[in-house]
């Protein structure tokens, strides 16, 4: 396979499309609520969306243990191994997808237990929650697509199914929150009709590419071949615990936005969309990276790794500062954007600064994770996730605990994704490891 900047940007630019239309959800609900008459809604997705965002980047491991392995067994042309890569994660999304549905009571206790969120909330949430967990089980199923989209190097089959999924979703929710004025209600709702709309869809695709591969010589007993299923779970283990910690640390912002106001949380809910607007985009180049990178260590070919890192570094390092840019030049706009509340818009002003610099320092470790993702190694990213998390909380919990603020918190943040690249780049020889000469 051929890696130059034309095919990085031939794989790159349908993700870009497709994963700016990610944030667009959040910032949907996040704009629907904040033009609420109270805080208290905007507080209420934002309790919400950590929840889900540990259920669901939690068992985010299915789509990047998948993406790895089948991008493996592509650059190896194993196309049999191709296909149930697909399956075996496939058959843990639909088992763990109604286990969690079954138990939605036991996770809306922990959550309140854990989140400790104000009481004037709860009911808020709970209405949230239970109607957004209908979803999941559909949710999970295209997570687990959209990795083998991502091996298979059909990234407008990504496109299409991130695009119609958030649309699907961004419509809905105008449509149920606002025009039928269900409000919270609505917003959930939307969720919902959008993730079984993009399981349809991700089917459809799928049986497309079905055709292109010749199925009939399978052996499908490989399908329950036990190392098949070790190999995924060895690589998902190490994903699961990075994973939860990097949804740990959003959490905790969280929690302690909480506890020093209603306000405060509703505004580190509009700087997470906000970072989530930029990631995403970002995370476009990190997924090429991820295929490419997985490919061409199947196809035991050193000098493609380089080429991939290199090309795609460049244009995520060239999107970084594009981004901060855009986000100096329209900061008014943005914020009003976002909320009509004074208080809120004010705060937010604040720590705009922060905001600006924030593509440029988070790229590395964005860049860095796709890359391991790509060569399958989780353990040096379970490793660097423990270390950077436990220099955040250590940070938090004995040093700025005293004058804990909202610009402090955001710093943290900004500190532990900084280390999260450092960590990683003192791994990245491991990747030409892979490769004897």
């Amino acid at each position: 396979m051929l890696i130059n900047r034309k095919k990085v940007w031939s794989l790159s630019w349908p993700l870009i499309i497709a994963n700016f239309t990610i944030p667009l959800v959040g910032l949907t609900d996040t704009i629907i609520m904040g033009h609420m008459p109270d805080s208290l809604y905007l507080a209420a997705i934002a309790i919400g969306g950590i929840v889900f965002n540990f259920m669901y980047a939690g068992l985010n491991f299915l789509r990047m243990g998948t993406t790895g392995i089948v991008a493996q067994k592509f650059g190896e042309n194993n196309f049999e191994e191709v296909f149930f890569s697909l399956l075996r994660p496939t058959l843990i999304a639909v088992s763990v997808g109604f286990i969690l549905y079954l138990n939605r009571k036991y996770i809306y206790d922990l959550s309140v237990y854990f989140l400790t969120p104000d009481q004037q909330l709860v009911t808020l949430y709970k209405e949230y929650l239970f109607i957004r967990m209908i979803g999941l089980p559909a949710g999970l199923l295209n997570i687990v697509f959209l990795g083998w989209f991502f091996g298979m190097q059909k990234t407008k089959s990504v496109m299409l199914q991130l695009v119609i999924i958030n649309l699907m979703n961004v419509i809905a929710s105008l449509y149920l929150a606002v025009y039928l004025e269900y409000g919270i209600f609505g917003v959930a709702l939307g969720s919902v009709l959008a993730q079984i709309s993009g399981l349809l869809l991700s089917i459809i695709i799928f049986l497309n590419h079905f055709k292109t591969l010749n199925f009939s010589s399978f052996d499908l007993k490989k399908i329950i071949n036990l190392n098949g299923f070790l190999n995924l779970f060895s690589i998902s283990k190490n994903l699961f615990v990075r994973t939860m910690l990097l949804v740990s640390v959003q959490a905790y912002l969280i929690k302690k936005s909480g506890l020093i106001g209603v306000d405060q949380l509703a505004t580190m809910e509009i700087l997470i969309v906000i970072f989530g607007l930029s990631s995403y985009t970002l995370d476009a180049f990190a997924h090429a990276a991820e295929s490419t990178v997985g490919v061409s260590i199947g196809s035991k070919n050193k000098k493609n790794i380089y080429k991939s890192i290199k090309n795609t570094t460049e244009f995520a390092l060239s999107f970084s500062v594009l981004i901060g840019i855009v986000l100096y030049i329209t900061d008014y706009y943005i914020i009003n954007l976002f909320t009509n509340i004074p208080i809120l818009q004010n705060l937010t002003i604040d720590l705009w600064t922060l905001v600006i610099i924030t593509p440029f320092i988070s790229m590395l470790a964005f860049q860095l994770d796709g890359i391991f993702i790509g060569a399958t190694l989780a353990k040096e990213m379970r490793n660097s996730m423990i270390l950077s998390s436990l220099i955040f909380y250590l940070i938090i919990e004995f040093i700025i605990q005293d004058t804990l603020n909202l610009k402090n918190l955001y710093s943290c943040f900004l500190l532990f994704l900084i280390l999260r690249g450092v960590f990683l780049t003192f791994y990245l020889p491991r990747v030409f490891k892979l490769i004897k000469n």
